[in-house]
C-alpha cells in the first residue's frame, strides 16, 4: 500500500495572511497611527512575525474597512471655546426662519503656488471627524497671499471684494477691513439684503467671525464705533467656528474649482480675477440650501457639546 501524500504546506503569503486574520486588534489599533506608511507596516510585520508582504497587510486593512485618507482639516478648539459654541447652539436651537435674515460674511486667503501639505490618516468610512483623524489648522505665514471678503444670505450674494492687506506677510488688518469693507460697501450691502429679509418680516443681522481685524475685543476701536454709529446689528457668533458659517463651503468650492484648472494663476492679478470668476459662478440655490441647513448644524454642535462638527 502506497503511503498517502501529505497535503502541500500552505504557501508563505497565505500563511502570513492567515496569521494576520488572528491579529484584528492590532489592525484596529493601527488606525491610531496618524501617518502609517511602508516603514510602520514593516515594523508591524516584524513585531507579529508575519511571513507576508507589506502589501498583504495593507490589503487586510482595506478589508477591515481602514483606508488611507486625507486628514479632516479643522481648527483647534480649547475647552472654553467648545463651551461657548455649546451655549451658542443652545441659544439658537429653535431658530428656523430666523436664519434667513442672517448675512454671513467672511474673509478668505488664496495662495499663489499653494503647496500646503495635508496629512493622511487611516480610518473607516464615517470616521472623518474622529479626534484621531483630524489635522488641526494653525495660523501659518505664507509668501504670496491674496485676500478677499464676501457675504451670503438667503437669496443674496454680495460682490467679492479683493482686500489689499497691509499687515505682516500681506495679511489684512483692522484698518484694511474698515477702509475697504465697512466704510465703502457694508451699508449698501445690508440695505440690499434688507429688501430680501423684509419679505419674511425680519431686519437683516450681520455675522462676522472672531477675526481680530473685526475689532470685537473693544467697543472703542474704529470698527466697533462704525457699527454702533450706523446701527449694524451683529449676530453673537462664537469664535473658531467655521463649521457654523455656511460661507466656508463657498470658499471650499472655489478653491476646489481653482485647483482643477488646467492653467493655474501665477500672479496676484490672475488669481484675483480667477477668484471673482469662481465667486460669481456659485449657484444661489445651492447657497440657499446651505442657509436652510443651519438648523441641522446647530443641533449637531449641541449634541457634540460644542466640539467641532463634520460640517
Amino acid at each position: 500500500m502506497e503511503p498517502t501524500t501529505p497535503p502541500n504546506p500552505m504557501p508563505e503569503h497565505e500563511l502570513g495572511y492567515e496569521i494576520l486574520t488572528k491579529h484584528k486588534e492590532a489592525i484596529r489599533q493601527l488606525r491610531f497611527l496618524a501617518n502609517w506608511g511602508p516603514s510602520e507596516l514593516a515594523k508591524l510585520k516584524e513585531e507579529l512575525s508575519l511571513d507576508c508582504s507589506e502589501y498583504t497587510i495593507e490589503r487586510r486593512l482595506n478589508e477591515e474597512g481602514y483606508h488611507r485618507c486625507v486628514a479632516c482639516q479643522k481648527p483647534f478648539l480649547t475647552k472654553i471655546q467648545a463651551a461657548q459654541r455649546w451655549l451658542y447652539g443652545l441659544n439658537h436651537i429653535f431658530w428656523t426662519i430666523q436664519w434667513l435674515s442672517i448675512l454671513f460674511s467672511d474673509e478668505c486667503t488664496f495662495l499663489i503656488g499653494d503647496h500646503e501639505s495635508k496629512a493622511r490618516v487611516t480610518r473607516k468610512h464615517g470616521e472623518r471627524t474622529c479626534s484621531t483623524c483630524i489635522q488641526h489648522q494653525f495660523h501659518r505665514g505664507h509668501t504670496t497671499p491674496v485676500n478677499c471678503w464676501g457675504a451670503i444670505g438667503h437669496n443674496y450674494k454680495s460682490e467679492l471684494i479683493i482686500i489689499q492687506g497691509h499687515g505682516k506677510r500681506g495679511s489684512f488688518v483692522q484698518t484694511d477691513y474698515l477702509e475697504q469693507v465697512l466704510e465703502p460697501v457694508i451699508e449698501v450691502i445690508l440695505e440690499d439684503f434688507g429688501v430680501v429679509t423684509a419679505e419674511i418680516g425680519y431686519l437683516p443681522t450681520f455675522m462676522e467671525d472672531g477675526n481680530p481685524a473685526h475689532g470685537h475685543k473693544s467697543i472703542t476701536n474704529p470698527c466697533a464705533i462704525f457699527r454702533e454709529k450706523h446701527g449694524i446689528q451683529l449676530l453673537n457668533h462664537p469664535s473658531t467656528s467655521p463649521d457654523l458659517n455656511p460661507i466656508e463651503k463657498c470658499w471650499r468650492a472655489m478653491k476646489q474649482s481653482l485647483h482643477r484648472r488646467k492653467i493655474q494663476p501665477t500672479n496676484e492679478i490672475d488669481i484675483a480675477n480667477a477668484m471673482i470668476e469662481e465667486w460669481n459662478a456659485l449657484d444661489q440655490e445651492w447657497i440657499n440650501g446651505l442657509i436652510a441647513n443651519q438648523g441641522h448644524w446647530i443641533w449637531e454642535v449641541v449634541a457634540r457639546r460644542g466640539w467641532m462638527t463634520a460640517n
